[in-house]
């Protein structure tokens, strides 16, 4: 019996050791595949690090084209601006000289008002090539053109009197013209709801 139970437990130490063998063998090939893992996942990792600092880099790039983009288009929108002033002043000078002789010439009162008429005639001239219009200022007050400074008595919203004279430059206002603008008085008001009773 000895043999036997002794027989058996050589089998299952046996068995045992086969087993323990066996699972480190797994042991040692799951460590291996994980092992492997780690470093394909390491691989990869250092591609999207690699691939980040790219694309960093040229969203960098494409901010500092940005930046310099805007810069330019500053100093070009300055320089068109200076050199329209320029244009502009220029196109001015004649009336200035004008203005300057009409100052130093003796000449009578029909005649200066003359002259100044002429340059008057040319600076409009000059300035509606430049897109400049005179608001409208007759018939009713529109407050998008005109700006009401007083009130007087007429038919409620029409233009009594202009004050100064606005303009369009383009299709924008530049200066709204100051007008009186007409308000039915209070008396003229009860008269009329009177005469409906």
């Amino acid at each position: 019996m000895g043999l036997k139970a002794g027989g058996r437990v050589s089998d299952t130490v046996g068995n045992n050791m086969d087993a323990g063998a066996e699972s480190e063998a797994e042991s040692t090939d799951e460590v291996s595949k994980l092992k492997q893992e780690i470093a394909e996942i390491r691989k990869e990792l250092e591609n999207q690090v690699t691939a980040a600092r790219e694309y960093l880099d040229a969203a960098k790039k494409i901010q500092a084209d940005f930046d310099n983009h805007k810069k330019r288009t500053q100093r070009e929108r300055e320089e068109f601006v200076k050199m329209s002033n320029e244009r502009l002043i220029y196109e001015l000078l004649p009336m200035l000289d004008d203005l300057e002789r009409a100052l130093s010439v003796s000449c009578s009162s029909e005649e200066l008002k003359t002259g100044i008429s002429q340059v008057h005639d040319n600076l409009v001239s000059l300035l509606k090539g430049y897109g400049l219009r005179e608001i409208p200022s007759e018939g009713r007050f529109d407050p998008q053109y005109h700006e009401a400074l007083s009130t007087g008595d007429g038919t409620d919203g029409d233009i009594l009197e202009v004050y100064q004279k606005g303009y369009f430059l383009g299709p924008r206002v530049l200066r709204h013209s100051k007008v009186k603008v007409a308000k039915q008085s209070e008396e003229g008001e009860s008269n009329v709801e009177n005469n409906r009773n």
